[in-house]
């Protein structure tokens, strides 16, 4: 019986992260490249994880980028890393978030971005994202809507 509770003791403490462990910033957003990239104070290029945003000259894609900016532009926001540290294009993969808010979630259920479905395989919070979508799919909301 010792054992098992040693076991259970040791495999619980191995897997908890206090939010300090997780979490990097605040950081200052200085640029919104577009709905799902910024750069920080840091001159890091961020990618937010997990979503994609319409590109230019596709519909929606004026009203993402402003959200995210309206959002996080000269804030302060909080970083996490994901699974992979950085995409192909060198920027990093990580969810965002600005006053306990995570900013990948809102802009999913909000319309603004879909799930990346392409990375689920790489991305911790895919199914966290996916619901969030259902919000915005089943009130056709933004890209939902064109």
């Amino acid at each position: 019986m010792k054992k098992i509770i040693l076991i259970l003791i040791l495999l619980l403490t191995s897997c908890t992260q206090t939010i300090e462990e997780k979490i990097e910033g605040p950081f200052q957003v200085t640029n919104v490249v577009d709905g799902d990239t910024l750069d920080l104070i840091t001159s890091e290029r961020v990618r937010l994880s997990g979503i994609n945003t319409p590109e230019k000259g596709e519909c929606y894609y004026k009203e993402a980028k402003e959200k995210l900016k309206e959002l996080i532009l000269n804030k302060k926001v909080y970083i996490e890393k994901d699974k992979t540290n950085k995409g192909k294009y060198g920027r990093l993969l990580r969810y965002v978030y600005i006053d306990n808010t995570l900013v990948n979630s809102y802009l999913v259920e909000q319309g603004y971005a879909k799930v990346y479905d392409k990375y689920k395989y790489d991305t911790k919070r895919y199914y966290e994202l996916k619901r969030a979508e259902l919000n915005a799919i089943n009130n056709h909301l933004g890209v939902w809507n064109c």
